[in-house]
């Protein structure tokens, strides 16, 4: 999810957890919660290979628990505030929660290294939804301006908030399970929303999409050619970002170039993510250092324009 989402959220959660519920509180738990997104700054060899380490390591429940006793001890030591014990809380939720969240969108994240290297990707939330945001935003900032929590009829805004979003989310998930269809196939909301959805199926010879809403009512069928064959050219980097993208790929040439896409972010015709990962001259194909491809964003087809 958006940092802001992540912040506010882990803001909420260690006002819920602290028995002083003061924006200072608040600001160290929601940069506290932004900790596994520092990734990002590491340097990898290519644009592909950093798109498939994001939320590695950093994101493991397994190394987050291992860290939150001893950033609860430097929050302790430094600020004091509450007692160590709340402060073991605080962190081990604001940190392991993150991730959780993050494996609710459809770009992969690695909860369970060192384990397993599996990416989790359950894809029912877009990765900025206002309906699941704003109120915890609400609830935090109201903090930070008035100094004092939100209350409505005795009942503190916070709760309410963390109970609201969390439902969404589980409704999200639950829409999600009546609208993917059986085989290969993934379903996934639209921009910003969760009415209408993205539907990717992988069949034999074709990769189909199409947009549906909550109520059922489907757009028109769009299909495209599936090249996995094309694989052959450049079998150690497909297979790496077949593996990352749960096979959810395609790949095309273009100008001599060896294109792989990633099916599961954009559209099927127009990918959020293409990298060249080969190119053709001399009679051969060649691999090269994976760059990204050129990308057209297409506001009508992400947001299904065909939708009866």
């Amino acid at each position: 999810m958006d940092s802001i989402t992540q912040f506010s959220l882990g803001a909420a959660i260690g006002i819920a957890v602290s028995p002083k519920k003061t924006a200072k509180i608040a600001l160290i738990s929601g940069l506290l919660a932004t900790i596994p997104d520092l990734d990002i700054f590491l340097k990898y060899a290519d644009p592909l290979t950093s798109v498939i380490k994001h939320r590695g390591f950093s994101h493991s429940l397994f190394y987050l628990s291992l860290i939150a006793p001893l950033v609860a001890f430097f929050l302790h030591k430094v600020f004091g505030l509450i007692s160590y014990s709340k402060w073991l809380i605080l962190a081990f939720l604001t940190l392991v929660t993150h991730p959780i969240l993050d494996s609710f969108t459809i770009y992969g994240t690695s909860l369970l290294l060192p384990f397993s290297d599996s990416k989790i990707m359950i894809g029912s939330i877009f990765i900025i939804d206002p309906i699941y945001t704003i109120p915890l935003v609400v609830s935090v900032f109201y903090l930070f301006f008035k100094r004092k929590l939100l209350f409505i009829k005795k009942v503190s805004f916070n709760t309410i908030a963390l109970f609201f979003s969390q439902f969404y989310l589980l409704f999200t998930f639950a829409m999600q399970q009546l609208i993917v269809p059986d085989g290969k196939a993934f379903a996934t909301p639209t921009p910003f929303n969760s009415f209408i959805w993205r539907v990717v199926i992988i069949e034999d010879d074709i990769i189909r999409q199409y947009f549906v809403d909550i109520f059922g009512r489907k757009g028109v069928d769009t299909t495209i050619a599936k090249n996995h064959q094309l694989k052959k050219i450049a079998p150690d980097l497909v297979s790496k970002y077949s593996n990352f993208s749960s096979e959810f790929y395609n790949l095309k040439i273009e100008n001599n170039q060896l294109i792989l896409q990633d099916l599961r972010m954009g559209t099927i015709a127009n990918p959020a993510f293409s990298f060249v990962i080969a190119t053709f001259s001399d009679n051969t194909w060649k691999t090269v250092k994976p760059y990204r491809g050129e990308r057209i964003f297409n506001t009508d087809e992400m947001f299904g324009d065909k939708l009866l």
